[in-house]
C-alpha cells in the first residue's frame, strides 16, 4: 500500500530523505558547522520530494513490521553518511595543511575565530577553511555535488545494504588523499624552512654574537609568508581537483 500526502509518497520520500540528509549534514559546503542543521535537513527533504517521481520505480517495498521499515531508513542513512563523510575527510586537508603552514612560519599558537566551524582554530587553517568553502562556491563544485547526491543511486541502489568492505576501502583512500593534499599544499613551506633553518645555523657558526632567535622569527614569519602567498594558488588547485574527482566519481 502506498501512502501519499499532497501528491508525495512518503515511504519513496523517507528512503530518500535518509540518505541525501546524511549526505547533505557532510558535504563541503551544505554541510558546514555554520550551515543551522534545520537547514540542512530542510534542503534535503525538498531535494528528496523532487528527486521522488524519477527514482519511485526503484524504491523497494516497505517491510512488513515497522522495525523492519526502520532499518531500511537506517540503512540508506549509513550510506549517505559513508559517501558525505567520504568528501568531509578530504576537507580536512586544509587542516592538516594550515597545521603544517603555521608550524613552520612559527605562528602555530595563533587562534582566532572560525566562523565555518563556529569555533577558534589555528589562524592559517582558519584562513584556508574560509577560502576553501569560497572556492566551492565561486568554482561551481556545490552543483557536481548536488548532481552527485543523484548520481549516488547509481553506485549504490536504493534499498542496498551498506557496503560495509567497500565503506572501509572508501574512508581508507579519503583519509590517505587528505594526508597526501595536505602535505602537498605544504611543500613549499617545507622546503623553504628547511633552508632558512639551515642557513640560520651555519650564519650562528660564523657570527656567533649574533642573537640568532631574535633575527630569524621575524624573517621566518615575513619570508613564510612570501612563500606561502606564491604556492597558495597551486595548492588551492590541488584540493578543489581532489573534490573534483570524487564528485564526479558520484556522478
Amino acid at each position: 500500500m502506498n501512502l501519499t500526502l499532497y501528491g508525495v509518497e512518503i515511504w519513496a520520500t523517507a528512503l530518500l530523505f535518509g540518505r541525501i540528509g546524511g549526505m547533505l549534514m557532510l558535504l563541503p559546503g551544505f554541510g558546514e558547522p555554520a550551515v543551522p542543521p534545520r537547514i540542512r535537513l530542510a534542503f534535503a527533504l525538498a531535494l528528496a520530494i523532487g528527486m521522488g517521481p524519477a527514482l519511485a520505480n526503484n524504491v523497494p517495498q516497505a517491510a512488513d513490521s515497522a522495525l523492519g521499515m526502520a532499518f531500511q531508513v537506517g540503512a540508506e542513512v549509513l550510506i549517505g553518511v559513508m559517501l558525505g563523510g567520504a568528501a568531509r575527510m578530504l576537507v580536512s586537508a586544509l587542516a592538516t595543511a594550515g597545521q603544517i603552514v603555521g608550524m613552520e612560519m612559527g605562528i602555530s599558537f595563533a587562534q582566532t575565530a572560525d566562523p565555518t566551524a563556529m569555533g577558534s582554530g589555528q589562524l592559517i587553517a582558519v584562513f584556508l577553511g574560509i577560502m576553501g568553502v569560497a572556492l566551492i562556491f565561486a568554482t561551481g563544485l556545490h552543483h557536481m555535488f548536488l548532481l552527485g547526491v543523484a548520481g549516488s543511486y547509481e553506485v549504490i541502489s536504493i534499498g542496498a545494504s551498506p557496503p560495509v568492505g567497500d565503506a572501509a576501502q572508501l574512508a581508507l583512500e579519503a583519509t590517505a588523499t587528505s594526508f597526501r593534499v595536505g602535505f602537498q599544499i605544504a611543500v613549499p613551506l617545507l622546503v623553504a624552512g628547511m633552508m632558512f633553518r639551515v642557513g640560520m645555523g651555519v650564519l650562528s657558526r660564523l657570527i656567533p654574537q649574533i642573537q640568532v632567535f631574535f633575527v630569524a622569527l621575524p624573517l621566518q614569519i615575513m619570508g613564510g609568508l612570501v612563500v606561502f602567498a606564491l604556492g597558495l594558488s597551486t595548492g588551492m588547485l590541488i584540493w578543489l581537483d581532489s573534490l573534483e574527482r570524487y564528485a564526479t566519481w558520484l556522478r
